[in-house]
């Protein structure tokens, strides 16, 4: 029994579409009794309506019957997994790897299946103790190097997210973007108690991938925080044309690094002027440009028209609230701004990652959710409107 409809995979999620093929690989076994196939067929049909709980109870029947079978309980874990009742997860596969005579392949899967509970379950040390020991029998497994590296990552183990992607890609492949991106968040991990080093990280980054706007950044940042400013200005004006989110944040680090203001400035006025469809964030940078080099009532001309253009977006609504407030000028314009005053504070989710569909309040390079690297952009119905 094969998938032959793409619309099928699409519909399934990661989870599902592990767990249907699972269960299709014991359909397809021959010497099943009618009480077992019966059980399989309702489980993988419960697997396609989205319904985990009746998916379990038919799949645990199944494993009654016939207790051999193992991709049952690897199917009943990926539900129980998915449906967040980690404890019956954890404990099914702990019995798994307690079976004797069993195969290696099956070991290795349970070993993964079970680091993965763990790391669902925010048991970080016992996630890692089991890739560990998953990795020193199978060093070149790219599943559980991939899962370990993105465990390492969430924890903000940079340095051995790093030795991880390293063994990815000496087994699979370059993959340069992932590896600038390690290197840049290391970087910047460092930048507060070892800036030479954080240098020597970001310095590789971008030698590495010289356009990655993470690993400028990272280099902008570094330099700042050695004291030389002047040599950070080609890093952070790089960050912000690789990626033109970035630019409110590149401009108060060049703010913070007391840079000429007037450069910048121009530069900003360029982008704006050459790239209309992504205006919005260099607007909202030269509004921040200018509130920085003491200039209130510029910024606020800068970011009235933005907002009133491209109401949704949030984080310029967030800065003419600020201003308005640190001006003292909130009584006088509560009635015109309310609604931007009472945004103050509160969550604005204004992007999404293109993988998973997680809402996030600002732009990130690595989505929290899935864990994929470049995924988060401005969400459509939110984005700001070209200014005309």
């Amino acid at each position: 029994m094969e998938l032959h409809n793409p619309t099928l995979v699409v519909l399934l999620g990661g989870t599902a579409l592990a767990t249907l093929l699972a269960l299709l690989a014991v359909l397809s076994r021959k010497g099943r009794t009618e009480d077992t196939a019966r059980a399989y067929l309702a489980g993988f049909t419960y697997v396609l309506s989205d319904d985990p709980d009746a998916a379990i109870a038919e799949l645990s029947k199944a494993a009654q019957l016939n207790t051999e079978t193992l991709e049952t309980y690897f199917a009943l874990g990926a539900l129980f997994r998915r449906k967040g009742e980690l404890d019956r997860a954890i404990r099914l596969h702990r019995n798994i790897l307690l079976r004797p005579g069993l195969q290696t392949e099956v070991r290795r899967r349970a070993q993964l299946e079970l680091a993965l509970d763990y790391k669902h379950s925010a048991l970080n040390d016992q996630a890692v103790e089991t890739f560990e020991k998953l990795l020193a029998a199978d060093p070149d497994n790219q599943e559980a190097l991939l899962h370990y590296r993105r465990l390492l990552e969430s924890v903000a183990d940079w340095q051995r997210a790093l030795q991880v992607q390293l063994r990815l890609a000496g087994s699979a492949g370059a993959e340069q973007t992932i590896l600038a991106h390690l290197l840049a968040s290391s970087a910047r991990a460092q930048v507060a108690t070892d800036p030479q080093q954080s240098l020597t990280l970001a310095e590789k980054a971008v030698a590495m991938q010289p356009r990655s706007a993470d690993a400028q950044l990272a280099l902008g940042e570094a330099l700042i925080a050695l004291r030389r400013g002047a040599q950070a200005e080609g890093p952070l004006r790089a960050s912000l044309d690789l990626e033109p989110e970035l630019a409110p944040k590149a401009t108060r680090l060049w703010a913070t690094a007391g840079l000429d203001s007037e450069p910048l400035e121009s530069f900003l006025g360029q982008q704006i002027a050459a790239r209309p469809d992504k205006r919005a964030p260099f607007e909202l940078a030269l509004a921040v440009l200018f509130r920085a080099t003491e200039r209130p009532d510029l910024a606020l001309e800068r970011l009235r028209p933005l907002v009133e253009l491209t109401p949704r977006f949030w984080e310029a609504r967030k800065e003419l609230g600020n201003l308005l407030l640190a001006q003292g000028r909130a009584e006088e314009l509560r009635k015109d701004y309310r609604e931007i005053l009472s945004t103050l504070g509160e969550p604005a989710l204004g992007f999404a990652c293109t993988s998973c569909r997680q809402r996030l309040p600002e732009h990130a390079f690595r989505c929290p959710s899935c864990e994929e690297w470049d995924t988060i952009q401005r969400e459509e119905s939110r984005a700001a409107s070209p200014l005309i």
